[in-house]
């Protein structure tokens, strides 16, 4: 097989294979660990994780690469169908990863005839395992400013650190190491919170709204253009979308019981994505301090976050 010369590789066993494919791998491993644990712990039915590990492999792989041929957009134009398959020439799409474990979860819930929301909680949990392996693979695709930095750093305080690289230029920040640590946070929460609620599904909730607030955020500081069309990164848009369904889904719910509340939540995402559009425009066109618009950002990125846990909990005692 064809490997090409500018991407970092290593020697294991005899074979040659990419580092990052390296660290990808033992993010799979890594996560079907936790699927296997989690579903010993809950008790499921036989054979559970070796299915939903298999599903999550299969469809997390197939979507992720669909979501790349989809939103790649370097050669002006949609690609090709016949490069579809050139798997060796990279490509994948973190959205479409995960979009397709999700779906992984559903599809094991109803093979195998267990409660879809208990599923897709476990599949949550293991989702920000592989991604915390993934970008720190990031780290070796041969150019350090290949892939997922952020803009020139304005300020110094953060140089010679072990968040930030440099060039001649000055620094940046190495978003894909900020991401690492934010995925390890997510599954520490993410485990915590599946052993505390009661309710199936609540952790995947959970997860929608945090890893969609999470990755907006992410998405925004990275300035790679990967996936991009001008400075609208697709996956930052996608993003929005898990978050979203993190706080549709419990307004549903909760529609006759509180619908302000509900109604609060909904109109909370748009106005966040609306206020955040401002802000991407305020990065690119303006002199304001970055650093004064990213905390303007995180605190705008809370509110729909906070409104949905409220939403979650508001159900669940209802449901008591």
């Amino acid at each position: 097989m064809r490997m090409w010369e500018e991407a970092e590789r290593i020697s294991l066993f005899g074979m040659e294979m990419y580092r990052f494919g390296f660290f990808a791998a033992i993010g799979m491993l890594a996560a079907a660990g936790v699927l296997a644990l989690l579903c010993a712990q809950r008790r499921c039915k036989a054979g559970t994780a070796p299915l939903l590990t298999l599903l999550s492999l299969v469809l997390g792989g197939l979507l992720s690469r669909a979501g790349f041929c989809l939103m790649n957009q370097e050669l002006g134009f949609l690609m090709p169908l016949w490069s579809w398959t050139a798997f060796t020439g990279g490509g994948w799409s973190m959205i479409g990863a995960v979009g397709g474990m999700l779906l992984a979860g559903w599809m094991t819930a109803e093979a195998t005839g267990q409660k879809t929301g208990e599923i897709l909680d476990l599949t949550a949990c293991a989702v920000p395992v592989f991604f915390l392996f993934e970008r720190i693979g990031e780290e070796w695709p041969g150019d350090p400013f290949n892939i997922n930095y952020s803009r020139l750093l304005d300020s110094s305080f953060l140089n010679e650190t072990f968040l930030t690289v440099s060039d001649y230029d000055g620094s940046y920040l190495a978003t894909r190491r900020l991401a690492a640590i934010v995925m390890g946070i997510l599954f520490i929460v993410l485990l915590a919170d599946t052993f505390r609620s009661r309710r199936n599904g609540d952790t995947c909730l959970l997860f929608l709204m945090l890893f969609g607030a999470c990755s907006i955020l992410l998405e925004s500081l990275r300035y790679d253009r990967f996936l991009s069309i001008s400075f609208v990164g697709l996956e930052h848009i996608c993003s929005a979308f898990f978050l979203l369904a993190g706080v549709l889904i419990p307004a549903r719910r909760c529609w006759a019981q509180n619908r302000r509340l509900a109604i609060a939540g909904i109109i909370s995402v748009f106005a966040a994505a609306g206020i955040a559009l401002g802000l991407e425009f305020a990065l690119d066109r303006s002199t304001m301090n970055k650093i004064l618009i990213y905390v303007l950002y995180v605190a705008v990125m809370c509110v729909p976050v906070v409104l949905g846990v409220r939403l979650r909990r508001m159900q669940k005692a209802a449901e008591q």
